[in-house]
Formats: structure tokens, sequence, C-alpha cells
């Protein structure tokens, strides 16, 4: 059975954040335009298989382990709900910074 793949507002709010970014502060809006298009392809595989990717050292409040998705400079994270077969991608963070410190 397949997975359903949903963003977050968060997450969606976060990559807009990054592209913008590269956008209008590196003046690269073909290196934004790759950048969504290497989203979208990493997260296609994610229906037939969420387990895909590595997971997060780190559990939020209620216990959920993450599994995170490297994208260039960034990584994206999800969780899967097994019960309702939904993958969430639920935060995008630069790969340079200790995202996992932000997780509660």
């Amino acid at each position: 059975m397949e997975y359903k793949v949903k963003f977050t507002e968060k997450c969606l709010e976060d990559i807009e954040e990054a592209c913008q970014y590269m956008e209008e502060k590196l003046k690269e809006e073909n290196v934004a335009n790759r950048f969504r298009m290497k989203i979208e392809d990493s997260v296609k595989e994610l229906s037939i298989s969420p387990q895909m990717y590595a997971r997060t050292e780190k559990f939020d409040r209620v216990k959920r382990n993450y599994r995170k998705i490297p994208i260039g400079s960034y990584v994206l994270l999800y969780i899967i709900d097994e019960e309702n077969k939904i993958v969430y991608l639920s935060h995008m963070y630069y790969a340079g910074r200790n995202y996992l410190d932000g997780l509660i």
C-alpha cells in the first residue's frame, strides 16, 4: 500500500525561505529552481518506500522519530505515520546548523 506524502505549513515556509534566500541574496534563481526540483525528486519515492532515508538520533516530545533527507546544503525532516499510511514532511533546515536542537 502506498503512503500519502504531505508537507506541513512550516515545512513549506522553510522551503520558500531557503529559495528566497537563493534568489534574492545569492541572485541565483536557477539554483533555487534546481533546489525545488531536487526536493520534488527526493520526496517522490517516499510514497513507496518511506523508510529509505536515515533516522535522526533524536525524538520529539511525543517520541516520534524523524528521518532526514539531505538535499544540497539542507536537510528535510519527516515522520512516518504507519497507522494512517502518511508521510509528513515537517521541517527543512540548513545542514550547517544544529537543527536537531530545534526539535521539541
